[in-house]
């Protein structure tokens, strides 16, 4: 049973792939024995033989694949037709059979060859035809026929190929649609993969800060307060000896002792537990990574906290100053560049200026990274503007609430 539909559904893809060709061939079959003539096996037989080079070139495209293969057998086609149309007095058949040899020509042979074997094939008919006592205007009528013929034909050919180029560059566009589909996929998941590293990377700035803390305590405060309990310890004897210079110690002790303080109280404020702390020490990393990396001149200046900054307001300023400096390294070419952050009410303020070479004339036409960075900021209710400074550079500010989720209208000055 299953064979039997598979069977069927072969036959029916066979009809439907080629419904062209069985109706040409019912077409070249229906004129073969006319009423108007005595009937003779002979003549069926001829008329039979000098049809297969016909059913040939309908049924075996693929084998005629080379114009000049193709041109060769329209060629002897023709000269069979018109020996059996000179052999069985069959004149008349000249007129049908050429229909199929010029709309061949037209579909498939090249512009050039197609017309001048058509041009060849109307005169060789119009001279037979002539020849047997055709009258002349039924001639005319015949080699119009074949003009309108070639020229349906041709048309038919142009809308094939354009239809067969269309496909071909849709099947081009979809595969390279499918290349950026995929190449979409791998920048984001690259794209994820950077988020995810630049909080890494914060984290390792905030111990390698930390660590940068630790050794100043180390070599400042503790060399100092070494100093003290040193002098504290000659005190007694200098007391015993002359109390002037033991006075004058105990000064300079206090004075150690007052310095420590003040250090320790800086590097307490420095090492707080607040997000704000964690985020200024990785931008100041990144600042530092980068003016090591290209040499520009970068200042970082922040101009007070009020409150703590949240892990993600900490991680947004990261990344949009991350991507800025990058854009400004790949396209300002600039040797400076400023960063100034202020808080201001609610909103945290982030301006990053440069005196790379954009000008105002210029159209600002936002990339990758500037959208990335809008994009960042409105996510969280903020806003990002640009601007050109006088007379080349840029200025981009960033307004984002301090804490992360409500909305503000816009950057200001800072």
């Amino acid at each position: 049973m299953q064979n039997q539909m598979v069977t069927l559904n072969n036959i029916r893809k066979f009809i439907a792939d080629h419904t062209g060709d069985m109706i040409l061939s019912l077409l070249l079959l229906y004129n073969l024995v006319s009423p108007m003539e005595p009937f003779t096996w002979l003549g069926l037989c001829a008329g039979l033989v000098i049809r297969l080079p016909y059913f040939v070139l309908v049924w075996t495209p693929n084998w005629l694949k080379k114009d000049r293969i193709r041109t060769i057998m329209i060629g002897l086609t023709w000269a069979a037709t018109l020996l059996y149309a000179a052999l069985f007095h069959a004149e008349y058949r000249i007129f049908e059979l050429t229909f199929y040899l010029i709309g061949y020509a037209a579909l498939n042979l090249p512009v050039f060859r197609s017309w001048w074997l058509g041009l060849i094939i109307l005169v060789g008919n119009g001279l037979l035809l002539y020849a047997a006592g055709v009258e002349l205007h039924l001639i005319w009528l015949y080699t119009m026929a074949y003009i309108v013929t070639y020229i349906f034909c041709w048309g038919a050919r142009i809308k094939r190929e354009s239809r067969r180029e269309s496909e071909r560059h849709y099947a081009e566009l979809q595969a390279v649609h499918d290349e950026l589909s995929q190449a979409h996929d791998e920048l984001q998941h690259t794209h994820e993969e950077l988020e995810r590293a630049t909080v890494r990377l914060m984290h390792y700035a905030v111990i390698e800060e930390r660590g940068r803390i630790s050794m100043d305590l180390h070599d400042s405060i503790g060399n100092r307060l070494t100093s003290a309990i040193v002098q504290l310890q000659a005190i007694p004897y200098m007391m015993k000896v002359d109390a002037t210079e033991a006075d004058k110690a105990i000064g300079t002790v206090l004075d150690v002792v007052r310095q420590s303080l003040q250090e320790v109280r800086t590097v307490a404020h420095q090492m707080g537990s607040s997000e704000a702390g964690l985020g200024l020490v990785a931008l100041n990393s990144l600042v530092s990574e980068v003016q090591k990396l290209t040499g520009c001149s970068i200042e970082l200046r922040y101009a007070g906290q009020k409150e703590a900054w949240s892990q993600e307001t900490s991680e947004l300023l990261y990344r949009i100053l991350q991507e800025a400096l990058s854009n400004i390294i790949r396209h300002a070419q600039a040797t400076q560049v400023s960063v100034h952050i202020k808080e201001q009410e609610e909103d945290l303020f982030m301006q990053v200026e440069d005196n790379g070479v954009f000008i105002q004339q210029q159209p600002l036409v936002p990339g990758f990274g500037l959208s990335s960075m809008k994009a960042r900021c409105e996510r969280v209710g903020g806003s990002m503007t640009i601007e050109a400074i006088h007379p080349h550079g840029m200025k981009l500010t960033v307004c984002i609430p301090h804490g992360g989720i409500k909305s503000t209208s816009g950057g200001g000055e800072l």
